[in-house]
This record gives C-alpha cells, sequence and structure tokens, in this order.
C-alpha cells in the first residue's frame, strides 16, 4: 500500500467521536500511509485528532438550504427536476427534503471544482466519511480499478466510501454536471410537457445511489468496478447530527450508536470468513 501516494478525503463534517477515529486511523490511515483532508463546514472548535492529524483543512459555509449552493453554480435544471424524487432522497438538503443527496453531491462538485490540482498530487484517492467504526484493516486494492465498499446500493451504488486514480478523478466526482445535463431524461411528464422525454418513466425513481449507478454506467467507470469487502460501518454519537438514521444500541459498544445495521452485520461476517 505504501508504494503509493494516497490521499483519504471526509467530506461533510466530524462525527463518530474519538473511539470511531482511532479505528479509522489504526485499520485505514496507517496501513495506506495516507495524508488527510478533511472537507467540512467551517466550525471553530478543532479541538478533535482529526483536525492535527489532516494535512489539508478545507472548509466551507453551511448552507441552511443547499438549493442556494445549485443556484450559484449554475445546476438549474437539477432543481426543476429534483422535486420529482423528494422523497428519495435525491432532493435532501434542499428546501425541507428528506435525506442528504444533494449535500453529498454537492461536496463532491466543490471538491472537484477547488481543489483538483491538489487530488492529481496523489496516486490513489479515498472518498470517505468520519463515522465510519473500522473493525479490521481496510482490504489493499487494485489501484487501475474503481472500489466501492459492497453493500448498502439500495437499487444503485453505495456513495459512502469509494478509491479511484488520479486518472479517474473527473469521472468520479463530477456528477452534478451529468445530472444536470441528463437528468430530464428520467424526469416523470408533467402537465406542460406534452411530448415527454424518450426515456420517461413516471414509476421510475431515482435515489442517491441510483443515480450514482446511471452516472457510472455513462462514463464506463462501471467498467472498472470492484466492490470492495467491508471492513467498517456506520456509527453515531447520541448527539451527532443526522439526515437518516436515528441509531440503534448495539452490543460491543454502550456509547456508539449503529446508523444502518446491514453495514454491521456484513462486516462482522466478513471478520468471521
Amino acid at each position: 500500500m505504501s508504494n503509493y501516494k494516497n490521499l483519504i478525503v471526509f467530506l461533510g463534517n466530524a462525527r463518530g467521536g474519538e473511539k470511531t477515529w482511532a479505528t479509522f486511523y489504526k485499520h485505514l490511515l496507517a496501513p495506506f500511509n495516507a495524508d488527510l483532508a478533511l472537507l467540512f463546514g467551517f466550525t471553530e472548535n478543532k479541538t478533535s485528532s482529526l483536525y492535527s492529524k489532516a494535512k489539508y483543512v478545507w472548509e466551507f459555509n453551511e448552507f441552511e438550504n443547499w438549493g442556494e449552493y445549485y443556484k450559484q453554480n449554475n445546476f438549474l435544471n437539477i432543481l426543476n427536476l429534483i422535486k420529482f424524487w423528494k422523497g428519495e432522497g435525491l432532493a435532501g438538503g434542499i428546501d425541507d427534503c428528506q435525506g442528504s443527496g444533494a449535500v453529498i453531491f454537492a461536496l463532491r462538485h466543490m471538491l472537484l471544482s477547488n481543489y483538483k490540482d491538489i487530488l492529481q498530487q496523489y496516486d490513489r484517492i479515498i472518498l470517505t466519511r468520519s463515522d465510519f467504526y473500522y473493525i479490521d484493516d481496510h482490504p489493499d486494492v487494485d489501484i487501475n480499478r474503481f472500489h466501492i465498499t459492497e453493500g448498502e446500493d439500495h437499487m444503485g451504488l453505495g456513495d459512502r466510501h469509494h478509491i479511484f486514480n488520479k486518472d479517474m478523478i473527473e469521472n468520479a466526482l463530477s456528477i452534478l454536471p451529468f445530472l444536470e445535463n441528463n437528468l430530464e431524461k428520467y424526469a416523470p411528464a408533467v402537465e406542460n410537457r406534452t411530448n415527454p422525454p424518450p426515456l420517461c418513466n413516471p414509476s421510475f425513481r431515482i435515489n442517491p445511489e441510483v443515480a450514482l449507478k446511471l452516472f457510472f454506467e455513462s462514463n464506463g467507470m462501471i467498467e472498472l468496478l470492484n466492490r470492495c469487502k467491508r471492513v467498517q460501518f456506520t456509527v453515531k454519537l447520541p448527539d451527532d447530527q443526522t439526515r437518516w438514521s436515528s441509531g440503534f444500541k448495539w452490543n460491543d459498544n454502550e456509547e456508539l450508536l449503529l446508523k444502518y445495521p446491514a453495514e454491521y452485520e456484513l462486516a462482522m461476517h466478513n471478520k468471521n470468513l
């Protein structure tokens, strides 16, 4: 793993707490001998160990309504159409829509638009989140493949942990331009549209995972895809903010809450193989 120059990027904000981050340092940061970048919302409190470990701290001002980011960056077609999947998480972060789809895709656009020159200094980029609890070393992976952790696909491809090399940066991150130019193909017909788009299907629903799958199919990344063995699962502290699961108690820990039981079950299965 250390033969390559690796960069791990956390998106969003600091979640999970020190016990969680200790597992990340042991099972991912150290084995990959990686640098750490934080693309986090601005906070004055930088006492957590993440800030002392990070080589890069890229802060942004949080949007109360992430629709403003889409307006500022001229993704107006997305805003016009995304309402059709209000209940699917794709619009999460815009208006009162549930989920975080609009936020996670905006952060990918932010990363690509502002820090591409730094990403290109690394052989491999690991795009992930700060609230993953690791129970084993992350497997080494082929640098010429595109890796997404197994599970949590929700009819598409999971968004929580992606690994790609520097030649794949554009194809891994530029999902917003893709949706801006193609989302109408999948939008249900509206009253004033006499000729629905060719691929229109009123029963078709797009969540963030389906959007990612469509994107990676469109640019050939799907041909490079490898499903990476899961050795981690998402957790939260009781006071961590969340847009989906409020958390569940699990036997191994009294403080941290488990967010998605299926992740935990698969990781534990893999460890016991």
